[in-house]
């Protein structure tokens, strides 16, 4: 019994020179670099997160940047594509749903303004009409939208669009 008791005091010990060197380590809040830093909870990876409590600012001591390869990058752009949900493509292809945010505003603000329209042939235009409704803000407020599309181009040439009544 006596061997017990030895175990257990050193245990005690070690959990208290283990919470010493963690205080005197202090971690600063990257924002703001106040000390005012609390442990609060764990990333993904098992990694401890913090808080800063005079900014509120949450971040990770050691943070490791993931390189992304080109592989990954042209699975991103073929899932775009599909019109598969940003937090649906961070699952699959194993990347943050910051940096794909990021990744598809840069994308956005890199894609040109400009429409390039093809000259029409003067005489007959082959059209096809479509229509959708949708509502908007309430069930009360019914919005219909008219397209009129190029048969041969696919270019939309006419738009109307109208509250149901």
């Amino acid at each position: 019994m006596k061997e017990f008791g030895i175990i257990w005091e050193t245990q005690l010990s070690l959990a208290y020179s283990s919470n010493l060197a963690m205080s005197s380590n202090q971690l600063t809040c990257p924002s703001c670099g106040s000390k005012h830093i609390i442990k609060n909870g764990s990333i993904h990876n098992k990694k401890a997160k913090f808080k800063c409590q005079s900014c509120g600012r949450q971040f990770i001591d050691n943070p490791t940047q993931k390189v992304i390869d080109s592989e990954t990058i042209d699975l991103i752009e073929k899932l775009l594509l599909e019109k598969i949900s940003l937090a649906g493509i961070a699952r699959v292809t194993n990347v943050s749903e910051k940096w794909l945010q990021d990744y598809v505003n840069d994308k956005y603000e890199k894609t040109p303004r400009t429409i390039q329209v093809t000259p029409k042939n003067p005489g007959k235009l082959t059209i096809q009409c479509d229509e959708m409704w949708s509502f908007v803000g309430n069930k009360q407020s019914k919005i219909w939208i008219w397209l009129a599309i190029d048969c041969n181009t696919k270019e939309i040439v006419g738009v109307y669009q109208a509250r149901s009544q």
